[in-house]
């Protein structure tokens, strides 16, 4: 009796090894299989992941917002496809992943196949298949010894990356604006890349229309190409002149209707005579300046009529703005940068104010000093620099003006 007892308790000890080998040998793993882009950024909606085995489906996941399909399933070896739950011609990958009892995760590399239109790029007047891309990787077919053209227009400021993925005999480069597309590439590349900054004041709002970059892709093979164009945002752009504030210069003269007495002359002021031949004098009861004495003629400023020499005030309004940029010193680096003033609002309420027929207004310490600056910073008395707007008949420089006085050119005075 003890013998037949211990052979059913050795017996039942063998059926549970076995059974303990069997659950071994099977049971069940979390796969987990991570939907990415080239530069590593997840795809995160539209994608689900289905686990084959021999041409079947075993079972589908679809991915979080991680861009991670996890699923438990019976330990075994699963082939690893995408569905898409919208346009699946969209997109491309490479297949062949796999996930097996020993290697339970896997990566598929997803890329965005852009959709091309014949459109005119005007620097050469032809007609090319051009494609819009956007932030992220592009699946792209390249015609053999060939440029192909890509348009990108950004939607936040920042600093761009441009780069090609499986590179060989293929070149990126950089070729401007569609208005004005350049034949030669224009950005300094490296490893076949190159960076560009977008400003916040390029990305458009309203009816404001945001920049738009031509990047080419030279093809060097003699068959049809595919490759991978890669657009990453690196951060925020870095800061420069055009991202400081303006400081809103305000009118310290109280403005009135102005009308020119009838019959009044305006004389020029002739900016080639001596320093020391016109003698402004401020008069602090009317705020004007006046040549000569307190009460000697009105010093008047062309608001709106042009001068000799340039463009009135009225209309570089409308073309760019009056304006200076501050520096100390000399230099006009950005470490000297100090700050930049807008005369625009001044100068436009000066203007409502002038005179209806001649556009003119008296001299004040605004308008002295707006002309003054702006003219600086413009270079319009800088003889050596390429904004000096004084010229002989012949179109050359003409040296005999006194610089000294030279902001008195947008001035005349009452005869």
């Amino acid at each position: 009796m003890k013998r037949i007892i211990t052979l059913i308790l050795a017996t039942t000890l063998l059926l549970s090894a076995l059974l303990l080998a069997s659950c071994s040998a099977g049971g069940e793993a979390t796969y987990k299989v991570s939907v990415k882009d080239a530069l590593g950024n997840p795809y995160t909606t539209g994608i689900v992941v289905q686990f084959m085995q021999n041409g079947e489906k075993v079972a589908m996941q679809a991915v979080n917002k991680d861009g991670v399909a996890e699923k438990v399933l019976a330990k075994g070896d699963y082939d690893v496809e995408l569905s898409f739950t919208d346009n699946a011609e969209a997109y491309h990958y490479e297949g062949g992943a796999k996930v097996t009892a020993k290697e339970t995760e896997a990566d598929v590399i997803l890329a965005n196949v852009p959709v091309g239109e014949t459109t005119v790029l005007h620097a050469e007047g032809n007609e090319h298949d051009v494609y819009s891309v956007s932030v992220g990787c592009s699946y792209v077919t390249l015609e053999k010894n060939a440029r192909t053209y890509f348009l990108f227009s950004p939607t936040q400021a920042g600093e761009y990356e441009f780069s090609i993925k499986d590179s060989a005999k293929v070149e990126i480069g950089y070729y401007g604006a569609p208005h004005f597309v350049q034949t030669q590439n224009t950005a300094e590349i490296k490893d076949n890349s190159f960076t560009i900054t977008v400003r916040a004041d390029m990305i458009g709002s309203g009816d404001g229309g945001t920049a738009t970059y031509v990047i080419g892709i030279d093809s060097k093979d003699d068959k049809t190409a595919n490759t991978v164009l890669a657009i990453n945002r690196l951060g925020d752009p870095k800061k420069t002149i055009e991202d400081e504030p303006w400081e809103v210069y305000k009118a310290t003269h109280e403005m009135d209707i102005y009308t020119l007495p009838e019959g009044t002359e305006l004389k020029e002021f002739d900016l080639t005579a001596a320093t020391d031949t016109y003698k402004l004098v401020y008069n602090e009861n009317d705020e004007f300046y006046h040549l000569g004495s307190e009460d000697g003629p009105l010093v008047l400023v062309r608001l709106t009529e042009d001068c000799d020499y340039i463009a009135c005030f009225g209309t570089i309004i409308k073309k760019q703005g009056i304006l200076k940029y501050f520096y100390d010193g000399k230099g006009k680096d950005y470490e000297n940068f100090v700050k930049r003033e807008n005369y625009t609002d001044c100068v436009s309420k000066y203007i409502e104010c002038a005179d209806e027929n001649e556009g003119v207004y008296p001299l004040t310490e605004d308008l002295k000093y707006i002309i003054q600056q702006h003219g600086d910073h413009a270079g319009w008395w800088d003889i050596d620099g390429h904004g000096y707007i004084f010229k002989d008949m012949d179109g050359n420089n003409d040296s005999t003006i006194n610089t000294e006085i030279a902001w008195l050119l947008m001035c005349c005075y009452a005869g």
